[in-house]
Parts: C-alpha cells; sequence; structure tokens
C-alpha cells in the first residue's frame, strides 16, 4: 500500500512541477489597457476637454480627454462634495480620481514646454 501511494505522490508532484514551468516559460500577457489615475490638476482645456494631471504615486503627467457623460471623482477642492461632477466642476489644482484607457495610437506626447505626456481617454 505504501508503494502505490508514494508512486502516486511522486506522479502528482512531477504534473505540478511540469505545470509551474509552464506558467514561468509562457509569454506575459499584453499590460491591461485600463488604469485609474488620482492627482492633482495643473492645467485644464475646456476647448479640448482635456486635464493635465499630475498623478501622486508615480509622478507621471497625464493628458487626460474627458468625453461628455464621463463620471470621476474630485476627492479634495472645492466641489469634492458632488456626487457627479462634470468637466465644468474642476479647477485647477483640485485633487481628480479618474478611470482611464490608453488611446489606441500614440500615448506619448509632448507639451509646449517639453514635458513628456502619457494621453489617456476617462471612460465610466
Amino acid at each position: 500500500m505504501k508503494r502505490i501511494h508514494r508512486s502516486h505522490v511522486a506522479l502528482a508532484l512531477t504534473i505540478v512541477i511540469g505545470l509551474a514551468s509552464l506558467a514561468i516559460a509562457a509569454p506575459k500577457a499584453e499590460r491591461s489597457s485600463k488604469l485609474r489615475i488620482e492627482g492633482r490638476v495643473l492645467q485644464i482645456d475646456k476647448n479640448a476637454r482635456t486635464l493635465l494631471v499630475s498623478d501622486q504615486w508615480s509622478k507621471k503627467l497625464y493628458l487626460v480627454t474627458v468625453p461628455k457623460g464621463t463620471t470621476f471623482t474630485i476627492t479634495f477642492g472645492m466641489n469634492m462634495k458632488y456626487a457627479e461632477p462634470t468637466f465644468s466642476d474642476v479647477n485647477k489644482n483640485d485633487r481628480v480620481r479618474l478611470r482611464c484607457t490608453r488611446n489606441s495610437g500614440e500615448h506619448l506626447s509632448r507639451l509646449d514646454d517639453g514635458r513628456e505626456v502619457v494621453v489617456l481617454t476617462a471612460i465610466n
């Protein structure tokens, strides 16, 4: 009985090690195109409906296009008590939290002053 039990354990262990090595050798999946940014609004362009946001955690700059009807959160600022603020409720230096997706084309851009930003689009 011990012999059968040992052989089953050895077989199961071999299978687990084989599957683990396949999982490690597999290529990494593409990075998720959806991300959440939270940071301070540096500039607002009302004509293009874009916000320039300095991310609080990664210190990156994001140029976020906010389509009409998109919801986001103002975490600190004059209008932070609004349940669903609109684009016109955002002021410079407000802290915002947005769910975004990467644009299908170029995702890096350069501002007039030479700083590089990541271009995103806000989603619900």
